[in-house]
């Protein structure tokens, strides 16, 4: 029979705070939840009780994290108070050196002794494992690929005559016969007009190029979105 069955026949264990010796396989502490203990050996080696749900991202939604929550925003932690987190994060493949830390991956640190740091997940958004698009390469987890815009594209066309003057000057207005479409645009002047009433022999004319003309722009590239508090169950 399952710990959870035998817990739910005889009672759960409660208790108000983590033991540090196994009074069951499974037991309960209020702002905790449920604990499971746990004994690894080797990378990451923890002997104790953890939650079961340690080490799952928590899309917060407090201004303050809860008991069981910790926020994912670069800071530090004890490798005492939250040693089962720590060792579950060595367990997983997800710690790299103090030197190889950077914000936007789900990467822990190993900072000294006493603290290791939590990965900084703001202004980040989520995706699942799979290929990368451009690469073809598997995405690993934890691993950040920065922001990147859809190709646009965009073509000029024009006479004879105006082909080799896009940059330059058309001989007359009906002359700039040059089409552009996509993000590129056409820009025709008008004669320049001299002090004694005449006007240039020439039409200036430029090219101009606008992704806001084919796709929404902004600052940044992103997806749609709705912010969260990037946090982890402890």
């Amino acid at each position: 029979m399952s710990a959870l069955a035998d817990s739910i026949i005889t009672g759960p264990m409660f208790f108000q705070a983590i033991p540090a010796e196994k009074a069951a396989a499974l037991i309960f502490v209020p702002g905790l939840g449920w604990l499971e203990w746990v004994e690894v050996t080797g990378t990451g080696a923890f002997k104790g009780y953890r939650t079961l749900r340690c080490g799952a991202l928590e899309f917060g939604t407090t201004t303050v994290p809860r008991s069981y929550e910790a926020d994912l925003v670069g800071g530090l932690a004890s490798k005492t108070a939250q040693a089962s987190l720590w060792a579950w994060a060595q367990q997983n493949g997800h710690v790299v050196a103090a030197a190889a830390w950077t914000a936007k991956e789900f990467k822990f640190a190993d900072v000294d002794d006493t603290y290791f740091r939590l990965p900084d997940l703001r202004n980040v958004g989520t995706r699942f494992t799979g290929t990368n698009a451009d690469t073809a390469s598997a995405r690993g987890i934890g691993s950040y690929q920065s922001d990147a815009l859809q190709n646009i594209t965009a073509s000029l066309s024009g006479s004879p005559s105006g082909v080799y003057q896009f940059l330059g000057e058309w001989a007359s207005a009906a002359e700039a016969t040059a089409a552009a479409s996509g993000a590129f645009g056409l820009s025709v002047g008008t004669r320049a007009t001299f002090p004694d009433g005449s006007n240039s022999s020439s039409v200036a004319a430029g090219i101009t190029f606008d992704a806001s003309r084919v796709a929404r722009t902004a600052t940044e590239t992103r997806h749609a979105n709705t912010a969260f508090a990037p946090r982890i169950h402890i």
